[in-house]
């Protein structure tokens, strides 16, 4: 079975990684450059689920998704994987809330979520913390742009190739995974384009003893040849990819809000900001477009998309191959593109 994938970023390419790894044959078309050229193309990214409160199909795909990723990234070579450890700080009142009924609610064995004193969170950091955590031993870093050439090693792919209508494409089914772009075969789909900029900045003596990822209402990740990756940004229904300084400077005063001292003396060297898109209710959407029978999307997939891209992989290529699906039955219902129909 021919596939046709448009988008060559993280929802393409790891859909094109399952279906070959299933024996269908996946063909992607990248209107940029190279792959990963928008929204994937950042050198560092953490894969963190997304927490809820209380369990639900949200949770039970996230979980899923995580569990997913942390088998297939051991499999994968040269995608700078750091299964570090990630810290959850509970900043402040309401998100400690939240990330205590996580905890109770999920019911993960302590190995791989546990909440942490402020002691304990800073021994396992490596610097001296000023919050209680939620701690996953698990959690880490990839880098997204190298993780969509490892999806990518002997799939056929277009580059500067974009589509425009889909049937000029030759192909048995075809998927939709090209971020916003989306938007333009499915205009009726709430899709909000999301700008996000991250800061690179240099290491100092306090910092680079930093061992694990910190995630507040930013994040700091552990510094990789002297230089940390700060973010990000989040702004919604802004479609702009080019550069701001003040990004740079609010990444950094997140990181001041919550551990003072820490951002002293960091230097930016870099940066990139880049439009991702979400949904309405910010999960992912995924399934066989509304109103056809051969057109299958991939989309929304937000500040997550290391993690929901995989596991929507993995669905998608259920729904195609026509195998037992992955995901129970309210999950499927809960991604599915039709949940946005008007109910009269």
């Amino acid at each position: 079975m021919k596939v046709a994938i448009v988008g060559g970023g993280m929802a393409g390419c790891a859909l094109a990684y399952i279906l070959r790894q299933s024996g269908a044959e996946p063909v992607v078309y990248e209107a940029g450059p190279t792959l990963a050229s928008g929204a994937s193309g950042n050198s560092s990214g953490l894969y963190n689920p997304r927490f809820s409160a209380l369990r639900g199909s949200e949770s039970d795909f996230y979980a899923a998704a995580y569990s997913q990723a942390l088998r297939c990234f051991q499999t994968l070579e040269d995608i700078d994987w750091n299964p570090c450890g990630s810290l959850h700080l509970m900043y402040s009142d309401k998100i400690a809330e939240r990330l205590r009924r996580t905890a109770e609610n999920w019911h993960w064995d302590p190995a791989h979520m546990r909440l942490v004193s402020t002691d304990e969170a800073s021994e396992i950091a490596g610097i001296t913390l000023c919050h209680e955590a939620l701690y996953l031993p698990d959690g880490g870093s990839v880098s997204p742009e190298k993780l969509c050439a490892a999806y990518m090693r002997d799939v056929e792919h277009h580059l500067n190739a974009p589509v425009e209508n889909l049937d000029c494409i030759d192909a048995d089914i075809k998927v939709l995974a090209c971020g916003p772009a989306v938007a333009q075969f499915a205009p009726t789909l709430p899709l909000i384009p999301v700008r996000g900029q991250i800061t690179q900045v240099t290491a100092t003596e306090l910092s680079a003893g930093l061992k694990c990822n910190l995630c507040h209402s930013g994040y700091m990740v552990p510094a990789r040849d002297g230089v940390h990756t700060l973010g990000a940004t989040f702004q919604p229904d802004d479609d702009d990819a080019e550069i701001r300084p003040q990004d740079d400077q609010e990444n950094i005063q997140k990181l001041a809000e919550i551990m003072p001292g820490l951002d002293t003396g960091l230097q930016v060297i870099g940066q990139r900001a880049s439009v991702r898109a979400t949904s309405r209710n910010r999960f992912p959407i995924i399934g066989l477009l509304p109103g056809q029978d051969d057109v299958y999307i991939s989309a929304a997939h937000g500040s997550y998309g290391i993690l929901s891209s995989l596991m929507g992989a993995h669905l998608l290529a259920d729904m195609i191959l026509g195998r037992p699906r992955c995901l129970p039955a309210d999950v499927i219902r809960a991604l599915s593109p039709t949940r946005f129909k008007k109910r009269g």
